[in-house]
């Protein structure tokens, strides 16, 4: 009856079905309550209890008895989305199907929408990292939750050497190039745990909760490293050279704010261009 309107897959049961539903991106699952090897109730009650299939909509085809009655307000209950009652006509069960897919696909528009929009408010255009917003307020959390918990935690602030004449040379398009390069490096190159953010121009943040300062100073020279030893490739073929100074800086007891932690990398930032750029300095205790 559908076949007209859907690429509909058929199963008569077995103990797999929903696992089986799982692995595809159904539109709507219909199920009949009256299969005799198969419960239809177990069925809509694992559908609904995967991750995959959790908001996939579900009708039911329940049998008009008083066994039928029961199941139905079980099905319900479960969270399955409408029913049919046999014999089945072909255009209620295409109109009832159209409306839970049209549902469905709007709800998944909805959330794609959310999605989206969070995305946007939380990750930086060029580059794809966190932005400042962001990691300012997550940084706010792990400093008081390392406070709390007397657990280390560091920061590393990056900023990209000489990446004015970059611009001025080769074009902002290809300076965008270098950022979204950079920021792919230092992706791969940092822990699942860190937070690793764009904080501005060509500035950068990787936050490391619990790490100590040895450990992040090992962190920053791989960071440091990932980007001095291999050129960046342009699209139209050439190779540029890029360096990064690092400032390295670690809680301390007169670290009260975020603030206070920013400054510090910040000024070891500084000290790490003062020096000669291309290399990893850390903050000295106030």
């Amino acid at each position: 009856m559908l076949s007209e309107i859907a690429t509909v897959t058929h199963s008569t049961g077995g103990e797999n079905v929903a696992e089986r539903a799982r692995e595809k991106n159904y539109d709507l699952v219909i199920v009949s309550l009256s299969m005799r090897e198969t419960d239809g109730l177990w069925i809509c009650s694992k559908l609904r209890s995967f991750e995959e299939t959790r908001h996939v909509p579900i009708l039911v085809v329940v049998d008009d008895c008083e066994r039928g009655s029961k199941q139905l307000v079980r099905a319900l209950e479960m969270g399955v989305n409408d029913y049919l009652i046999p014999p089945v006509e072909r255009l209620e069960l295409t109109a009832r199907a159209r409306t839970q897919v049209r549902r469905k696909r709007y709800s998944d528009r909805l959330w794609e929408n959310f999605h989206l929009s969070m995305q946007l408010a939380t990750t930086d255009a060029v580059t794809g990292l966190y932005n400042r917003h962001y990691m300012n307020s997550h940084l706010e959390t792990l400093l008081r939750h390392a406070r709390q918990a007397s657990k280390p935690l560091s920061l590393a602030m990056l900023d990209i050497d000489h990446f004015k004449p970059v611009n001025d040379t080769y074009g902002h398009a290809a300076g965008d190039e270098i950022l979204h390069e950079f920021a792919k490096r230092i992706a791969r190159n940092v822990r699942g745990v860190d937070l690793a953010a764009r904080y501005g121009g060509e500035e950068f943040v990787v936050v490391m909760p619990d790490t100590v300062e040895a450990d992040a100073k090992m962190i920053a020279e791989r960071l440091r490293q990932t980007i001095s030893n291999t050129p960046f490739t342009l699209a139209d073929g050439t190779n540029i050279n890029i360096t990064v100074s690092l400032g390295l800086a670690c809680i301390t007891d007169d670290v009260i704010t975020t603030a206070d932690l920013l400054e510090r990398a910040d000024s070891a930032l500084y000290q790490a261009k003062h020096d000669g750029r291309n290399r990893v300095v850390i903050a000295k205790a106030a």
